[in-house]
């Protein structure tokens, strides 16, 4: 691969790792969120009678904002093996950018010589 195509492949896999940092910090918020309104279901869960039509309903709830802390923390798992991947390959990138760099020096600097 030429220093260009490494340059543009650099800029795609830079551009994609701060593409997916960005969903890891939305899906971290909204887990937070989520976490505090469980919470807050959970405390007044509390006080209610379980046999109350509004307990049942909150317990419902929960349940569902369980379901959805369960997914949020899935797609973060997705996202951090992207991720992963990605660093990867802008660390393979980088390392044949600078072996692309350092061969034409070399082979400018062979051929000044002659």
């Amino acid at each position: 691969m030429g220093v260009l195509a490494a340059q543009m492949r650099l800029v795609y896999l830079v551009s994609t790792k701060n593409d997916l940092e960005f969903k890891m910090m939305g899906i971290t918020e909204k887990m937070s969120t989520l976490s505090a309104q469980i919470a807050d279901s959970e405390e007044y869960y509390a006080t209610l009678d379980p046999e109350d039509k509004n307990a049942k309903a909150l317990e419902a709830k929960k349940a569902r904002l369980n379901q959805y802390e369960k997914q949020l923390q899935r797609q973060q798992m997705t996202l951090q093996t992207r991720l992963q991947q990605v660093m990867q390959e802008i660390q393979a990138c980088q390392q044949m950018l600078g072996a692309n760099i350092q061969s034409g020096l070399f082979s400018y600097g062979m051929g000044m010589g002659r």
